[in-house]
């Protein structure tokens, strides 16, 4: 009797993630031996071997954008491929993505929370790598990192973990070529529950410590990552004035030690990415990276109270807002009693402070306006 009620939790699980059935295509078998070598660069200390990856290259310059593929599982991980194209440059691109003075949510709102390396040597080599497209040169470098994902939009766990990392950069058939991979190097924190406050789009989210997922019914499931890997290729094409990027992923995840996720859950994953990838990124209203930059050390320089200040009504505005009936009863209850606003880290504090800075002037709607008063920003309802 105990495997019914065990059996329908994973059947909801996997029912209530949409996911559009992928065509019936797959990655060429022929990528998988430049595939295997990308994914030892991290962990080994040997030059980049150009040659090694040539096909994936060509694949990735060659296959049309929106292009979803089913991939071959790794180490019980399920894995899928999907495509897109950026406007822009690579040194653009390389000027916001990679750039140690400005937080990666910036660009990737729906999908990280936070990233450090654990080694800060690592800013250094991410300005030789932006050092390195804009004089058309080659680089290589390599570090470990922790990373904290967004919600997930269905089940409202978040996770945290550690991974190596390896960027490499060269000239390619159409322009300069950057391939980030990441390893996973063992399982993530226990899930904790977190909440996605509206439409995903709006990139509200809230975070608790509590274990679980916020997703009725699973409130109770310890679940983990336990081990993911992506590839991320970006080819420019300087003629066109277009990147063209290829997203090979695989993700092992669930509970009990059961693998509950599809190639669907993973090709939804990366679209979430890149829209807003690309909704930031091709924005001619973006500001400039030096400008952005100067915003968050001002920021982090802010004092704590200040700062709670700045973010009061933000919680407000999600509390009462179009977008409260998605919030769970423990996220109401933090809210109302002020505790969520007194337990926000510093970090956080910043976090909403520039993510609603940036959708103004991105022209999104956002729920406070943040702005600068003499020394100090500030925000008003």
């Amino acid at each position: 009797m105990l495997f019914r009620p065990f059996l329908w939790m994973l059947v909801t699980l996997c029912l209530t993630i949409p996911g559009r059935s992928l065509a019936q295509q797959s990655v060429p078998d022929a990528l998988y031996p430049g595939l295997e070598y990308i994914l030892s660069v991290p962990v080994t200390k040997k030059d980049f071997a150009r040659d090694q990856v040539s096909g994936i290259v060509d694949f990735v310059r060659s296959t049309a954008a929106d292009t979803s593929m089913a991939m071959q599982d790794r180490n019980k991980a399920t894995g899928a491929f999907y495509s897109f194209t950026l406007r822009g440059t690579l040194a653009r691109l390389t000027e916001y993505v990679y750039n140690p003075d400005i937080p990666i949510y910036v660009t990737m709102p729906s999908s990280v929370r936070e990233q450090e390396w654990l080694d800060r040597s690592m800013d250094m080599e991410l300005k030789k790598l932006a050092q390195s497209i804009g004089q058309r040169g080659t680089a290589l470098i390599r570090g470990t990192e922790r990373e904290v994902i967004t919600p997930d939009a269905n089940t409202g766990g978040y996770y945290a973990y550690k991974q190596n990392r390896a960027m490499a950069v060269f000239p390619g058939p159409t322009g300069q070529v950057l391939i980030s991979v990441s390893c996973q190097s063992e399982p993530s924190d226990v899930g904790r529950k977190g909440c996605v406050v509206g439409d995903d789009a709006n990139w509200n989210y809230l975070y608790s410590e509590e274990k679980g997922l916020t997703k009725t019914g699973l409130g109770w499931v310890d679940s983990y990552m336990y081990n993911a890997h992506s590839v991320l290729v970006f080819v420019a094409d300087d003629a066109a004035g277009i990147v063209r990027v290829g997203s090979f992923k695989w993700l092992n995840a669930g509970w009990a030690g059961m693998n509950m996720v599809k190639a669907s859950h993973i090709i939804n994953g990366i679209k979430r990415f890149a829209s807003d990838f690309k909704t930031v990124l091709e924005s001619p209203r973006l500001p400039g990276a030096k400008e952005l930059a100067a915003m968050y050390r001002d920021l982090l320089a802010d004092s704590a109270e200040s700062l709670r200040a700045t973010v009061a009504p933000y919680l407000e505005a999600l509390a009462r807002g179009e977008g409260s009936s998605s919030l769970t009863g423990t996220f109401r209850k933090l809210l109302a009693s002020g505790d969520y606003l007194r337990n926000m880290s510093r970090e956080e504090m910043v976090k909403v402070a520039f993510k609603e800075y940036l959708k103004q002037r991105l022209g999104r709607q956002s729920l406070i306006q943040v702005v600068r008063v003499g020394t100090l920003w500030t925000a008003q309802p």
